[in-house]
């Protein structure tokens, strides 16, 4: 059973079956039940259409409201009330939550629906990165951290998203020629690799190659992929422990120990956390990843190039 045939269970006990001859003049917003009873379709359908995003609804607790003005356009024009109401409904529309319900049920089929309804109700890829995925993980790692959840939601949340990360990736490789190259990984003892690959693909879509390292990566393979690489823009370091704030110095002092030069990106969790950690050799910290692209993109436009030594 999915996140949302859980839900749909507590909805469908929740409200009878009304007859499709139902008047409800006083309501301008009506539950999926009288929605299904007005397209004279199955209840399942119009919950289809809304978990598609076809069907702008909002969510009023345990349950989902339909305007009647837009059942009456989608009635005659489906595709015309959609594109009508897209403008005033995307943003209403928490899709982070739609997608945190479908990772903690361990659906990549159900996930990867919210993330391609998101697309087409106008989210750029950017922010399906930022906004969806990144929000529902954190999210979901709040609430493990409030006991909420067993530890093992969140590996299998995070499994999930791993995936999708993956196809996300997969569909908006940027063609042409690179910008030049990035390298990024975590330190010594930070396992957490999946901040690594967002910001990795966050920065691909701006047209630059990655080097994605992955996590527990030491600081001389660090200094290594950075020496090798040629058009190097900069080396980056995720840490979201605090802990390993130490371990990303010795990487930092690995890196300036082949190249004084290049830039050193730091971002995460931990360095929001700690602002005032003065890491020695870094060239800028980044809050979240729209920080971290918008650097790259200004060691570019400021010093160009880089050809590690």
């Amino acid at each position: 059973m999915t996140a949302w045939e859980s839900t749909d269970t507590v909805v469908y006990m929740k409200y009878p079956l009304l007859s499709p001859g139902f008047t409800d003049s006083d309501e301008d917003m009506l539950n999926l039940k009288q929605a299904a009873a007005l397209l004279r379709v199955h209840y399942m359908t119009v919950y289809r259409y809304v978990r598609q995003g076809r069907l702008p609804a909002e969510r009023s607790g345990t349950e989902w409201r339909v305007a009647r003005s837009t059942l009456e356009s989608f009635k005659d024009h489906p595709s015309r009330a959609v594109e009508a109401s897209k403008a005033s409904t995307t943003r209403r529309i928490q899709w982070d939550s739609r997608l945190e319900g479908c990772l903690l049920a361990g659906d990549e089929t159900a996930s990867w629906s919210v993330i391609e309804n998101a697309l087409a109700a106008g989210h750029s890829p950017t922010e399906c990165y930022i906004e969806v995925i990144a929000a529902a993980l954190e999210s979901i790692g709040d609430r493990w951290a409030n006991d909420e959840l067993e530890i093992a939601d969140q590996f299998l949340a995070t499994g999930v998203a791993i995936r999708i990360v993956a196809r996300l990736s997969a569909r908006f490789r940027r063609p042409g020629r690179s910008r030049g190259t990035v390298v990024f990984g975590a330190p010594p003892g930070e396992l957490h690799s999946l901040p690594i690959a967002i910001v990795s693909d966050l920065v691909r879509l701006r047209g630059f190659d990655v080097l994605e390292l992955g996590a527990n990566v030491p600081g001389k393979a660090f200094a290594s992929a950075a020496a090798r690489t040629p058009r190097l823009i900069c080396v980056g370091i995720g840490v979201t422990q605090p802990e390993n704030l130490r371990a990303v110095q010795d990487v930092v002092d690995q890196v300036r120990g082949i190249d004084r030069e290049i830039p050193i990106l730091v971002g995460g969790l931990a360095v929001s956390e700690f602002e005032k950690v003065i890491l020695r050799g870094v060239t800028a910290v980044a809050d979240d990843g729209r920080a971290a692209v918008a650097l790259v993109e200004s060691f570019t436009t400021a010093g160009g190039l880089h050809q590690a030594v």
